[in-house]
């Protein structure tokens, strides 16, 4: 049986793991956004490589889980971090998979679209998204409950992004349907990614307080 000293410790690397693998998968979105602007395939195929890094992230951190629960008898708030952390690994891991889904369209568009772009810019969607899940898992590791409920309330923001982008795509899609598709499947994958980085803000509180639900913004006074 482990001392409660080596428990906390286990517990503070398993808050190691859960940022490594949340910034690896941060790392491919950007690298699958890239690719998609640039047309750069080569980089495309280099996030459909690190995702295999992820997956193995992803059983590393759920051993521990498991783990944990074997050695100790962990407490209420014990118990809310590790079913936590099983819960924000599974919400990375289709971060990543929605990353490759990226660098897959990127790809597309290089080999059978003869080397044609999105038809509107997607990077300012994909660096919200980015940043959202950047930011929740900041307020995850740090029990940062008001920065989690900023990151929940952003998700506005990015869905007004997305209208915006969809519009102006449409107008587009008369005369190139693939890439107009292609585009706004693209669009899709970041505004799904930018809905789990929502879900691991709103763990947040749950871990402290052992109440889940709809997070609500601070307040601008205090």
């Amino acid at each position: 049986m482990q001392t409660r000293h080596e428990f906390h410790e286990e517990l503070a690397a398993l808050d190691r793991q859960l940022l490594e693998m949340g910034t690896a998968a941060e790392r491919m979105v950007g690298s699958a956004v890239s690719a998609l602007r640039g047309g750069d395939v080569p980089l495309a195929e280099s996030v459909l490589d690190q995702d295999d890094a992820v997956d193995e992230m992803n059983r590393d951190i759920e051993a521990r889980c498991m783990r944990l629960l074997a050695l100790q008898q962990p407490m209420a708030r014990d118990l809310r971090l590790i079913g936590t952390a099983l819960k924000v690994i599974t919400d990375v891991e289709r971060i990543g998979d929605h990353a490759v889904d990226i660098a897959k369209i990127a790809r597309r568009f290089t080999q059978q679209l003869h080397g044609s772009r999105p038809l509107v810019d997607v990077g300012p969607l994909a660096e919200m998204a980015q940043s959202l899940l950047r930011r929740s898992l900041e307020a995850l590791v740090q029990r940062d409950a008001d920065l989690a409920a900023r990151v929940v309330a952003e998700d506005d923001q990015i869905d007004e992004t997305f209208q915006s982008l969809r519009d102006a795509l449409f107008s587009f899609a008369g005369s190139s349907t693939a890439p107009a598709a292609y585009t706004l499947l693209a669009m899709v994958y970041l505004e799904r990614i930018a809905d789990h980085a929502v879900n691991i803000a709103e763990r947040v509180s749950y871990v402290e307080t052992g109440h889940l639900g709809p997070l609500t913004p601070p307040s601008e006074n205090g």
